[in-house]
């Protein structure tokens, strides 16, 4: 019987796991566990299997006093990573990964609002940050950590029963975060690109699929459109051929790492938000920029709803994006870009028109390509064969 899983992977992107503190400078099981967890519940869905909101009001809670037994009284997420009353099925070991500093680079046209935006974001002067000069010769400083590794170890250790299976499951959604999505938090910053390197058989990630397949079966449900579900979801991965033209505009906001370009380019913000921006004053110009290519094709309002909309001044108007995009990462000599993303089943445009998940993903390769010419698209998410359907 196995007594656990260890897999070494290498970062492509920094790391982000997180806490209370707003900084990522050692590593926070409970930072990766929260991002695998939204994975699993995506992957359950996707399956046409019951994930409850962990958050909302119908959460799991397991009574050890009932006479029904856990599988009965708990959704299939809380069976695995735990609830009110019941542990977790298993527990993460993270070594190798190191601080460094943070900081981003962003197109000189829009380089003083999303050097202020990211400065705020990550802590400002309440973290230590500096912010000197005006206008176009502003200079920021962020005083937050991310993590990087170039051969990081994770170990998953099972808990109480049914070891080889909770280790199987675990293993199908490690790869499926690795390829598809990103580990940690704040993946819509870049974060969380790794590349795993050994340890993940790829009968057991076999085995872990069918095992997800048979609970979905068992324990069958419905959720609400705007949940994470991978039955509505696209991932893309671009190989860019010539990079230099977009190198060539970038300025730093942070203070960046020596050599860093030869693994990665940290501009997620550039391109999701705007790479130019219309000169308010002149009108001037124009704004492009992922969030702004959806807004011309379809409104405003899927923006807000796809891209996440935090300026609104209620907070049921708030929400967070469901469109993430990598930083720029160089991965077998080439650079790569990763774009991915769920669509809620009921997305529609201004004119009421429902709006699919591969419409959303044509538009985000067209975007890609406008922004990036000559770039491929080499990859894309297959549902039939993560979710066998």
């Amino acid at each position: 019987m196995m007594e656990n899983i260890e897999i070494t992977f290498k970062t492509l992107t920094p790391l982000w796991t997180g806490g209370a503190e707003r900084d990522s400078n050692r590593v926070r099981e409970t930072g990766l566990l929260g991002s695998l967890r939204w994975w699993y519940e995506g992957i359950v869905r996707g399956m046409e299997g019951y994930a409850c909101d962990p958050v909302g009001d119908s959460r799991c809670e397991f009574d050890a006093k009932a006479k029904r037994p856990p599988e009965e009284q708990l959704c299939l997420a809380c069976w695995l990573f735990g609830c009110t009353g019941w542990q977790r099925r298993f527990r993460l070991e993270v070594s190798g990964l190191e601080p460094q500093g943070l900081f981003f680079v962003a197109s000189s046209n829009v380089y003083q609002a999303a050097g202020n935006w990211l400065w705020r974001v990550f802590g400002g002067e309440d973290l230590g940050g500096t912010r000197q000069g005006r206008g176009a010769a502003v200079t920021f400083t962020l005083s937050v950590q991310a993590l990087w590794g170039e051969q990081a170890t994770l170990r998953v250790i099972p808990l109480g029963g049914d070891g080889e299976g909770v280790l199987a499951r675990v293993a199908f959604l490690l790869n499926t975060v690795a390829r598809w999505g990103a580990l940690g938090a704040k993946p819509q910053h870049g974060f969380g690109q790794i590349r795993i390197t050994s340890g993940l058989a790829s009968a057991l990630v076999e085995e872990g699929q069918g095992l997800i397949a048979a609970d979905a079966q068992s324990k069958s449900g419905k959720s609400p459109p705007e949940f994470f579900n991978l039955n509505s979801f696209f991932s893309h991965i671009y190989q860019m051929t010539k990079i230099e033209h977009y190198l060539d505009r970038l300025r730093e906001i942070g203070t960046p790492l020596k050599g860093y370009r030869q693994h990665f380019i940290p501009c997620a913000f550039d391109i999701r938000y705007k790479s130019r921006s219309k000169d308010f004053r002149t009108g001037e110009g124009e704004d492009f920029g992922m969030r702004p290519w959806f807004r011309d094709k379809w409104g405003t309002r899927v923006a807000h709803r796809l891209f996440g909309r935090s300026d609104a001044r209620r907070d049921e108007d708030r929400s967070a994006g469901r469109i993430h995009v990598s930083h720029l990462y160089r991965k077998d000599g080439s650079w790569h870009l990763k774009v991915w993303g769920h669509v809620p089943s009921n997305l529609k445009d201004n004119k009421g028109n429902p709006i699919s998940v591969e419409s959303v993903a044509e538009q985000v390769t067209a975007f890609v390509q406008t922004m990036f010419p000559g770039s491929k698209l080499i990859d894309k998410f297959d549902r039939k064969e993560v979710l066998g359907r």
